[in-house]
């Protein structure tokens, strides 16, 4: 390969379905991935592509809201979503925009920040389907790093909750 070339990304090699055992988080990842849970406060999976490498991650959460989201409350989200970013050092919002097609109601943000004086690059999605808030992050321990592992992270946001795709000839639904 010659150096005017872009190296050659990562690929599956095969998928896993995670599902949490109360059955409100599922999605698919590549189980060479490094995968840590936490129940405390609410159920949540990060997993790493490179188990060296703690800054490059998806990061899913799941918070039992009790009830659906109510009409005014998507505006509260939406200020907090604001607040969160304009806390990140140095922070470079790329993309902010409400999807109509996630779930009951979703934001989604592409942005670049400063962190331990590395410039790191995060998507995040946070959406309610139903009583449940979800909250996925992606991010590159450096906007390189992201690039590279992107589309295989992106790969794995885009299945949270949907477990109805089966890979493996089995039912899971």
């Amino acid at each position: 390969m010659s150096s005017s070339e872009p190296p050659i990304g990562p690929r599956f090699t095969s998928i896993k379905l995670y599902k949490h055992a109360s059955r409100s988080l599922s999605f698919w990842y590549p189980p060479e991935w490094r995968l840590l849970e936490a129940e405390e406060p609410d159920p949540a999976v990060s997993i790493y592509p490179e188990p060296s490498e703690e800054a490059t991650f998806v990061s899913i959460t799941v918070q039992d809201m009790g009830e659906p989201l109510a009409a005014e409350e998507s505006a509260l989200l939406a200020e907090g979503v604001q607040e969160g970013l304009e806390k990140l050092e140095a922070c470079q919002v790329e993309r902010l925009e409400t999807l109509e097609d996630a779930g009951d109601w979703c934001q989604e943000w592409v942005c670049t920040f400063v962190q331990d004086g590395i410039t790191r690059r995060r998507r995040a999605r946070l959406f309610c389907q139903g009583q449940y808030l979800y909250s996925v992050v992606l991010q590159g321990a450096t906007e390189e790093r992201y690039e590279y592992w992107q589309g295989m992270m992106e790969w794995v946001m885009m299945t949270v909750l949907d477990s109805s795709v089966d890979f493996s000839g089995e039912q899971t639904g």
